[in-house]
């Protein structure tokens, strides 16, 4: 999936928040829908699992290391939310405050998904090129950073489907 391959709706540029959450959904497969939320200044990852997958085992892990990531880091959480819902798949959400969230944490959190849930966790079968990966990692940093600090002026969701990636205003 290339970045030229995004569709937007309700909107002819992609402001940071928008070109953040697109740079995120083409270099982790795993993330299946991410979302900002204007009111609470949040973040939302969503993750499909198929079902027993330890959720709690996963919830108290991401959580330490969060947690102890942040304290390395020397910086406070806000807010950190995980959630499981029960469906055909079932779906881990992850909700954190924007203005602590880095392009690192979230690389943290992919790879301990990752790493605990193996085979379970539903994955997209892109693959970027190595130099497309770099360019959207700097893209990613430099979003995050702007996003960071100015907070998101609208709530905005992107979504895989169909090997494209949708974003949506509202």
């Amino acid at each position: 999936m290339a970045a030229s391959e995004v569709i937007t709706a309700e909107s002819n540029y992609l402001n940071y928040s928008t070109g953040l959450l697109v740079s995120i959904l083409l270099c982790y497969p795993e993330v299946v829908t991410i979302s900002c939320n204007q009111e609470q200044q949040t973040m939302i990852l969503k993750f499909l699992v198929v079902k027993e997958c330890g959720f709690e085992a996963l919830q108290n892990k991401l959580r330490q290391a969060l947690e102890l990531f942040h304290q390395i880091e020397g910086r406070k959480i806000q807010l950190l939310s995980i959630e499981k819902f029960e469906q055909e798949l079932n779906l881990i959400v992850i909700s954190r405050d924007l203005s602590s969230i880095t392009h690192t944490e979230i690389n943290l959190i992919v790879e301990i998904m990752k790493s605990e849930l193996g085979a379970k966790l539903i994955t997209d079968e892109c693959s970027l090129p190595e130099e497309e990966i770099i360019l959207q990692e700097e893209i990613i940093n430099h979003m995050m950073a702007a996003v960071r600090s100015n907070g998101t002026e609208k709530n905005i969701t992107a979504v895989r489907e169909d090997g494209r990636v949708l974003v949506f205003n509202g």
